[in-house]
């Protein structure tokens, strides 16, 4: 492999990885307490139970998805049926919460 080839593979692997670690530093500490609060608050339990595994919308309990791609979900839902919750509806704070609250039930 050339030296030009293996130092754009260098600095290619450093940005990546510089992103991973931006992403995850911009994922917000959640409270799980909190967030089971929010969850019921905002009447997200009516649909995907109150448990987010027994309703009649998708289990939702133990969140497989990213915090990025959660917030963009809850913002602006693809389904015809959610709401969506701008952030003046719920905080960023909250959505962190309920997001902390899914990931720690099964």
């Amino acid at each position: 492999m050339a030296a030009s080839s293996q130092y754009r593979m260098l600095v290619s692997m450093v940005l990546f990885g510089s992103l991973l670690f931006l992403a995850a530093c911009n994922t917000p500490q959640g409270d799980p307490e909190n967030g089971k609060k929010w969850f019921a608050m905002h009447n997200c339990s009516s649909c995907h139970g109150p448990h987010g595994n027994d309703g009649k919308a998708p289990h939702i309990a133990g969140l497989d998805m990213g915090y990025g791609k959660f917030v963009r979900k809850l913002r602006s839902s693809d389904s015809p049926i959610m709401p969506t919750f701008p952030e003046s509806t719920i905080s960023q704070q909250d959505a962190a919460d309920i997001y902390a609250y899914l990931k720690s039930i099964k």
